[in-house]
């Protein structure tokens, strides 16, 4: 029988997130219509001599408010994001999804290619970010939560992720052999084998 394990983290806290994603689609709308209104005002006629007038400034407030507008819609997304962790048979994949829509893959995971992990707080960690050339990705949306690192290496580059798993996906990670055995510190900086979760 396969091991699959999916969760979500949603951000706990999100009144503010929310507030900040309206403020967003407030601007868009008027930046939008700013922009609209620029774009009619480009091309006109001359009342005096009938000719055709080309105006910079409402060329100038078209890409300016139609640029802001969609630079606002591509950042609103981010107030609402969560992370997606799937373990299936020593594989972890993550991704991240933006306002319950896009969806963008972030990396897999094999177990056996890990060289450290555990919880985030403790020494294991602090002494995997001094690794010289280390490349850490925070994917998890609550500090407080129960966050856990897990290094490796790809293509010669050092990865650190710092992901937000449940209880029951530490368990599963840790049973059967799918880490080394050396690769898990428990939250006092010493390995740790077996699949108890610290």
């Amino acid at each position: 029988m396969d091991d699959f394990l999916e969760t979500i983290a949603v951000r706990r806290k999100q009144g503010m997130y929310t507030l900040m994603y309206y403020a967003c689609w407030l601007l868009i709308i008027v930046f939008g219509l700013v922009a609209v209104y620029s774009l009619a005002g480009i091309v006109g006629v001359n009342p005096e001599t009938g000719g055709i007038v080309f105006t910079w400034q409402n060329l100038l407030m078209t890409v300016v408010f139609g640029g802001a507008a969609y630079l606002l819609w591509r950042a609103s997304d981010n107030c609402r994001v969560e992370y997606d962790y799937t373990f299936t048979n020593g594989c972890l994949d993550v991704s991240r999804v933006l306002n319950n829509k896009r969806r963008k893959y972030l990396t897999a995971l094999e177990m056996k290619d890990v060289i450290r992990c555990g919880p985030a707080a403790g020494p294991a960690f602090q002494k995997t970010l001094k690794e010289p050339g280390v490349k850490v990705h925070n994917w998890f949306v609550n500090r407080d939560a129960n966050l856990y690192f897990f290094y490796f290496q790809r293509k010669g580059v050092k990865h650190v992720i710092v992901v937000e798993l449940t209880d029951e996906m530490v368990a599963m990670i840790r049973s059967k052999n799918y880490l080394p055995r050396e690769a898990w510190y428990d939250a006092e900086g010493k390995q740790s084998y077996g699949v108890r979760v610290s």
